[in-house]
């Protein structure tokens, strides 16, 4: 019955040609099977995660559960409670109702007298998270709370009413100071407006309510993008455009937990206004998901949190979108898709934090289980809706539809033939430099016969949030976007990180055409002492081939392509050709003016970046002595 089930899924959610635009599907059985694939995955993940929790007996370490990857306790596996409370309920078998009593438990040790949880364990004093962890705390009360006794649930209950004092007191992290100005990160004030209601319901409390309710009209009047519908807010600067007209977003925080809270708070008050323009922002989000269920966030403010699959501490959009797809069978789509993705990134039961994770040799951290669980669980509680006749539709992406420009970002999306690609100059900046690639980079080159071809990671890798990433101890680190690079005196210059560049796009007969005026600068925007570099690069993208040239190469700069391959593929260099052999297919990358050689990679023949997660192969072309010109093209065979 399960092997029916899992092919059933595959049929429904399989991308591209496969899958027949028309096809029509019931509703009842394709929903049915999504959701046990979703629940197979949730049990799996969760009989590992316990696998991990402490026995010890002493109240320090009784209920934590140690992560693999970190060698530490993350402060945020509280989250948990949701999904543990869910199997309980599902299964009756009291194994997960026992581990979230003791999970709770070993949360007393982080519960701080403010009402908040604290995020780590001594490593940082950040509790804004306690947001996230009253909302599962919430939904694990609210569905499953029949579960305990008056006892434990009664004290949960209280915990909740000091989780709404704590973030009522800190509105210099959920909502505004004194100004009346936002001052973090949006995530934690959409989030709010949800756990706020929430609490504000199960006890009555009206104030927590009417906070709720002007944070939410706040978000509605003035952070949601005017052209495209995106949510803004993830960085600083909020209120002054940049240079070419953008605010800070990240599609990553705000599809895996902003844009779904909202929905959850929306829908509590019948805020239609709201749903309305969240509903619009989940559309244009959905635009940057790739046939094969990963979100595309090459781009945004906070990419150092980019999986491939999702975020690397956010929960996940499941939940959100299922609960607005009445009217929208592609959100149904996206859902399978990305559970499958999901699980391919699954290891011996805990979900890993990039699709070459485990053949480069790192550990997972079981932040990326846990969060995503509580997600998977998220969307569980929702009941299907069998009323709905449901008709199979494709990804925005999947359609061959030439090129998307999104002025709010700065960044073009290319659909021809089988290629999709991402072009971007983006200038929103996070609060350090580097998060993301500006500069006119391909930040995303992908075709279903390869999978992704080459995925930007930050411009510089360190630990921006050192409790939340992973170190990389490779001897050879070096970041995966596309890139002209030059290195003075020690120092890098690329076009990753320039704020003045001007791209200009031209279609001609099926070849959607890209002139990029950049400069080479360091990670701070500055040049080399000596003088400014500019560089112009032209993108050629067509259905037979993606093609870039750079006419006139600075002195001592080259092209570098990181080129995806996992160490298990096979990489030939022939000549001034490389031909990496995927399981499907043959990706070949042609120098045909310019010397191309691979740079040093470790052991197994690879640069591994833990953001996104891919292993790649450093190629490098330079300009053949006594020229300038360079030119690569890349197919697919």
């Amino acid at each position: 019955m399960r092997t029916m089930l899992y092919a059933l899924f595959l049929l429904a959610f399989l991308p591209l040609s496969i899958q027949a635009q028309n096809e029509h599907l019931d509703r009842k059985s394709t929903e049915s099977t999504l959701r046990a694939e979703a629940e197979s995955l949730l049990t799996e993940w969760m009989d590992t995660f316990l696998t991990y929790q402490s026995q010890d007996p002493r109240p320090a370490f009784n209920g934590a559960v140690f992560c693999p990857g970190c060698m530490r306790v993350h402060g945020r596996i509280g989250d948990a409670v949701l999904p543990l409370m869910y199997l309980a309920d599902r299964t009756k078998d009291n194994k997960y109702l026992y581990a979230a009593k003791r999970l709770m438990a070993w949360m007393e040790n982080i519960h701080c007298p403010d009402g908040g949880w604290m995020n780590d364990v001594n490593v940082s004093d950040w509790n804004g998270t306690t947001v996230f962890a009253a909302i599962a705390l919430y939904e694990a009360l609210h569905y499953h709370g029949h579960l305990l006794d008056d006892s434990t649930r009664n004290h949960w209950k209280q915990q909740l009413l000091e989780a709404g004092e704590f973030i009522m007191n800190h509105p210099f992290i959920y909502s505004r100071n004194r100004k009346g100005m936002r001052n973090n990160n949006v995530n934690y004030s959409a989030s709010a407006t949800y756990a706020l209601q929430a609490i504000g319901e199960l006890w009555n409390r009206q104030d927590f309510k009417d906070e709720a309710h002007t944070i939410a009209q706040a978000l509605k009047e003035r952070y949601f993008t005017q052209q495209d519908g995106f949510l803004f807010g993830e960085g600083p600067n909020i209120w002054t455009a940049t240079k070419n007209g953008c605010y800070p977003v990240d599609l990553g925080y705000n599809v895996e937990e902003s844009l779904p809270n909202l929905v959850y708070y929306a829908r509590m008050v019948k805020d239609e206004e709201l749903l309305k323009l969240v509903e619009r922002s989940m559309s244009t989000h959905l635009e940057f998901m790739l046939p094969d269920g990963a979100w595309d966030n090459s781009w945004g403010t906070r990419s150092f949190k980019w999986t491939y699959w999702g975020g690397r501490t956010s929960d996940g959009f499941m939940g959100g979108y299922y609960a607005m797809a009445a009217q929208h069978p592609e959100y149904v789509t996206a859902i399978g898709r990305n559970i499958s993705l999901l699980r391919q990134a699954t290891h011996d039961g805990l979900l890993h934090g990039g699709m070459h994770y485990r053949e480069s040799g790192m550990r997972p951290c079981i932040h990326h289980t846990f969060g995503h669980a509580k997600a998977l669980a998220s969307f569980l509680e929702i009941e299907a809706n069998p009323s709905q006749n449901f008709r199979f539709a494709k990804l925005p992406r999947e359609q061959a539809y030439g090129m998307k420009y999104f002025s709010d970002i700065r960044t073009w999306l290319i659909a021809e033939g089988d290629w999709r690609a991402t072009l971007t100059g983006y200038d929103a900046e996070y609060k350090v430099k580097g998060t993301h690639p500006m500069g006119g980079a391909m930040s995303l080159l992908w075709h279903p016969k390869t999978g992704p071809i080459f995925a930007a990671t930050m411009n510089r890798y360190f630990l921006i949030e050192a409790p939340n990433m992973q170190v990389c101890y490779n001897q050879y680190q070096m970041g995966g976007t596309p890139r002209v690079e030059k290195v003075c005196d020690g120092v890098t210059y690329s076009n990753l990180d320039d704020l003045n560049t001007e791209i200009a796009y031209q279609e001609e007969n099926g070849r959607h055409c890209f002139r990029v005026a950049t400069h080479l600068v360091d990670i701070n925007q500055q040049a080399p002492l000596e003088k400014e570099l500019p560089v112009v690069i032209h993108y050629e993208y067509s259905a037979k081939s993606v093609n870039m040239e750079i006419p006139a190469c600075p002195d001592s700069a080259y092209l570098v392509l990181p080129v995806i391959a996992s160490p298990q593929e096979k990489v030939e260099v022939q000549g001034n050709e490389i031909r990496v052999q995927k399981q499907d297919a043959l990706l070949t990358i042609a120098c045909q003016s310019g010397v191309l050689s691979i740079a040093p990679t470790n052991p197994d023949g690879r640069i591994f970046n833990p953001v996104p997660g891919f292993a790649f192969v450093p190629v490098v072309v330079k300009p053949e002595t006594g020229h300038k010109n360079i030119r690569v093209s890349l197919s697919v065979n």
